[in-house]
């Protein structure tokens, strides 16, 4: 009897369990307290924790969801790149699935779904996604996936699996190059590369790292993904280690004032005991910073503008666009629109359209770094990419449309508000709350005050012209008497 009992039929007071409010659980069968009624009313907490945990979810941007799969499991519900084999509506590489990790309906299970959905999400903003026998489940059964177990291979040898597996789903660019080694390698070549995949291997790479730093928190995630590929499914070692994710260090966003100064500072001319040979020149740091603080730049985006199209004369609205075949392909790939200056006036401030390229040599990453040490040694008080940051607020600031910016600096909509909105301290949430809503109230006052002058001058000779016709009436009506 009790294998039969199927919690979603029940009913009480004419209602359906799954029609009931979930948040009132404590109000369905108050007052009985059989085993059937206990186990409905907790089937109903759990329901109500669920969507307790999909709207905090969903404040912080993540959208993989739970989703209670029967009375007594928890799945995750999400857009997927489309598992090995099957194809998605209009052949879309991506479709949505509901994966069943085995999370028990309870509030240990509820805990680690909401865990695993955080994961699953990181996984899937970097590209780092892959259907692995966890999250296949049955499926794994029917689809031959890479299987290392007692092979005998070195980490070394496994490593270089797991990359050649890495590159059916990357770019080979600078850009795909740059997430390998540091989202993957960064962390892999910790392990010692001549011996087989051990927890005695694993332990020794971990004990490389500080509890509750992002390096841990980022070394057991990048361990747990490798043993994933090389089916390893016992975490236990891994899982000793884990950490938290550590909040990122808030910091201080440079004001317009504060980077004007920079300019200035960042322009000082050179010692006279210096030598001239190879070196960049001051105004050619300042057009440096100005581009950068103009439009938002990453810095090594900076060899990407094309010049020509940026000091041409039809370009009166001082647009910028950027090549990636300069730099092997920008982060985020070529913009979909040319990217405006915020503030217009700081292109002859700064005067960007007199081209003063820094004097660089070497690899692209080589002159970033150059860009970062002389920020350092000219004492700015920020980073070069602060400046992209600040251009980030400055176009909140100035109400420029959430999807517009993320245009401009080369992002999803997604990716823009998760990223900036913790650089938005409170005194320029203050700030932006005085320029936009205070200032919006103050124009909108002394526009009614206008428009209120306006009406009761129309209501005026609205009544003059009311006196008139009635006079014209009351001849009219005379007239017609003594006729």
């Amino acid at each position: 009897m009790a294998n039969s009992f199927d919690l979603r039929k029940s009913v009480w007071e004419s209602t359906l369990i799954d029609q009931w409010e979930p948040s009132k659980w404590k109000q369905w069968k108050a007052k009985q307290t059989d085993e059937q009624a206990k186990l409905e009313r907790e089937y109903l907490r759990i329901k109500h924790a669920v969507q307790q945990a999909n709207a905090a979810l969903c404040l912080d941007r993540i959208k993989i969801k739970l989703k209670l799969t029967s009375p007594k499991t928890i799945g995750l519900q999400g857009t997927f790149p489309c598992r090995p084999g099957d194809v998605g509506k209009d052949g879309s590489p991506n479709k949505q699935y509901t994966i069943s990790c085995g999370f028990t309906a309870n509030d240990a299970g509820l805990k680690m779904a909401v865990f695993k959905a955080r994961e699953l999400d990181l996984l899937l903003i970097t590209k780092q996604f892959q259907w692995t026998p966890e999250l296949l489940g049955k499926q794994a059964q029917k689809i031959e996936l890479p299987n290392f177990k007692n092979s005998g291979k070195s980490i070394g040898e496994l490593i270089q699996e797991y990359e050649k597996e890495f590159w059916k789903t990357h770019e080979q660019n600078r850009r795909g190059i740059r997430t390998w080694e540091t989202h993957y390698m960064r962390h892999l070549k910790k392990l010692p590369q001549d011996v087989p995949l051990s927890a005695q291997a694993l332990e020794m790479a971990l004990e490389k790292t500080k509890p509750n730093t992002s390096a841990r928190f980022f070394m057991v995630w990048q361990l747990k993904k490798f043993c994933e590929f090389c089916g390893i499914d016992d975490f236990k070692t891994i899982y000793a280690y884990a950490t938290p994710k550590p909040h990122p260090t808030l910091r201080k966003i440079p004001s317009d004032e504060e980077i004007i100064q920079g300019f200035e500072k960042i322009g000082v001319p050179l010692s006279t005991y210096t030598s001239k040979d190879n070196l960049t020149q001051p105004e050619q740091w300042q057009w440096a910073f100005g581009m950068l603080a103009t439009y938002g730049l990453r810095p090594h985006e900076l060899f990407a503008i094309d010049v020509e199209a940026f000091i041409d004369p039809g370009n009166t609205f001082h647009l910028v666009t950027l090549n990636p075949s300069l730099t092997e392909g920008t982060k985020t790939g070529e913009r979909s629109c040319g990217i405006p200056p915020l503030h217009p006036h700081w292109v002859d401030l700064f005067k960007l359209k007199n081209i003063r390229l820094p004097h660089n040599e070497g690899k692209l990453s080589n002159k970033t770094a150059k860009l970062y040490i002389k920020f350092k040694n000219a004492d700015i008080g920020f980073r070069p990419y602060d400046l992209r940051h600040a251009y980030a607020i400055r176009g909140h600031r100035l109400r420029v449309p959430i999807k517009t910016m993320a245009d401009y600096m080369g992002h999803s909509v997604q990716e823009h508000t998760k990223t900036y909105q913790r650089w938005m301290n409170e005194d320029t949430n203050l700030e932006i709350y005085r320029e936009v809503v205070i200032h919006r109230q103050g124009t909108t006052k002394e526009a009614m005050k206008e428009r209120i002058k306006e009406l009761e001058a129309e209501n005026m000779a609205l009544k003059a012209e009311n006196s008139t016709l009635k006079g014209l009436l009351i001849q009219h009506q005379l007239g017609e008497l003594l006729s």
